[in-house]
């Protein structure tokens, strides 16, 4: 358990102290800069390799979801064959296949839910040391968008109300004591952790997730619990908005904010003549270099700016396009997309029918609310692409390992 629970954490460390990059190419904009080590992998393979030696336990190298993410992992490999940089694409290949071995060792760690409280409590500590960080970052630092701990502001709110949601389900059903004050703790620090990196589209997201959450609890058994905890909940998110407000309306009327939607258009149209000339993609990982000459996609990007008497300097390297599913089919092509889209469907699935199987349970609200979060995340991916991000990508994976073991426990009846 201590050591999945160093696994939780290290999902919110500093990404330079966590990874080695063999290969490294620091000078390109892509998602994948080099040949990827992580210690979230390596915990994740020590503890993958200690259940798979116990004696007696029951053990899969393939539980339910992981093929259809190695076969995603197979068709954008696809891209190889076209790709102008092939060693950017071996990058991403390696990168992304080996974040299996978080899912795998996820899904054979979990054996009773004593575990999945446990992992919960690890979740919330981890948010509330977050928001500790944050918190000394915002008012002693004077830092206007916080970071934390994380490479931007998004990927911070978008890891942290992907945890939060499902704790917030978890604190409102039926569990001890112990585990509700936890997991009360680190939705307060989810919170707190959005609201400080005035992420727009989060801070809305964040709302309406608080929202489906209490509905679908309601929905599930209105228990005096739930009556109590959504009236405190409540004073308490008064009092907080009431201090902070100032702040969001100032950063929803930022000068910035109309440009940055026409940066996000703009790109998207560059992903969707990449995708127009190869059905299979550009290469994955490749956007980053077919944006710049001598390729015509960024045209369109220097086009506009010089329709707004912009000066262009041809030497300037573009980024990515923000939006997932647009790389995706920039990168990867319809079989990329068509796969993500098919493994994301699947595992979404699973979790509502486990919800609606173990309703007016533990088990059953953490999934209820992890569903909840990562259907708003995914949403949440057409602005940002976040889930390509190392620290990101691994607490997804992890939470759906946990999904995917209810799922067997829900086919084996236990």
């Amino acid at each position: 358990r201590w050591l999945f629970g160093l696994l939780v954490f290290m999902t919110s460390w500093h990404i330079n102290k966590i990874s080695l990059m063999l290969g490294s190419v620091e000078s390109y904009r892509g998602h994948t800069k080099g040949y990827e080590a992580n210690f979230i992998t390596v915990l994740a393979l020590g503890l993958l390799v200690s259940l798979a030696l116990e004696k007696g336990a029951r053990f899969r190298w393939l539980p339910p979801g992981a093929g259809w993410w190695l076969g995603h992992c197979a068709l954008c490999t696809i891209s190889l064959v076209v790709a102008p940089e092939k060693s950017y694409v071996l990058m991403a290949v390696w990168k992304f296949s080996t974040a299996i071995i978080i899912f795998i060792a996820a899904y054979n760690w979990l054996r009773e839910e004593a575990d999945l409280e446990f992992g919960l409590q690890a979740a919330a500590f981890t948010l509330v040391v977050q928001s500790a960080v944050v918190l000394k970052l915002k008012y002693v630092d004077r830092i206007y968008q916080v970071p934390g701990w994380f490479e931007h502001q998004n990927p911070l709110a978008m890891w942290a109300y992907m945890l939060g949601l499902p704790l917030l389900a978890a604190a409102m059903s039926g569990i001890g004591a112990a585990t509700t004050r936890w997991c009360t703790a680190g939705f307060l620090a989810s919170a707190i952790v959005v609201q400080a990196s005035l992420s727009r589209a989060s801070l809305a997201i964040f709302a309406v997730g608080v929202v489906g959450v209490v509905l679908a609890s309601f929905i599930d058994q209105p228990t005096a619990k739930r009556v109590r905890f959504v009236l405190a909940m409540a004073a308490v998110g008064t009092l907080g908005l009431a201090a902070s407000i100032g702040t969001i309306v100032a950063r929803f009327n930022d000068e910035g904010n109309h440009e940055s939607g026409e940066t996000r258009v703009v790109m998207n149209l560059a992903a969707r003549a990449m995708v127009r000339d190869s059905a299979i993609g550009i290469g994955w990982n490749n956007f980053g270099l077919t944006i710049n000459q001598p390729f015509p996609y960024g045209d369109v990007i220097d086009d506009r700016e010089r329709e707004k008497g912009n000066p262009v300097d041809a030497d300037y390297a573009k980024g990515v396009v923000e939006s997932h599913y647009w790389l995706l089919l920039a990168e990867n092509g319809y079989g990329g997309w068509a796969s993500y889209l098919a493994f994301i469907g699947i595992t979404s699935w699973r979790m509502l029918r486990g919800a609606w199987v173990r309703r007016r349970t533990f088990p059953g609200a953490f999934l209820m609310g992890l569903f909840i979060a990562v259907a708003l995340t995914y949403a949440h991916s057409d602005l940002e692409r976040v889930l390509t991000q190392t620290k990101n990508l691994s607490a997804w994976l992890l939470l759906l390992g946990l999904a995917a073991k209810l799922e067997s426990w829900r086919r084996e009846k236990i």
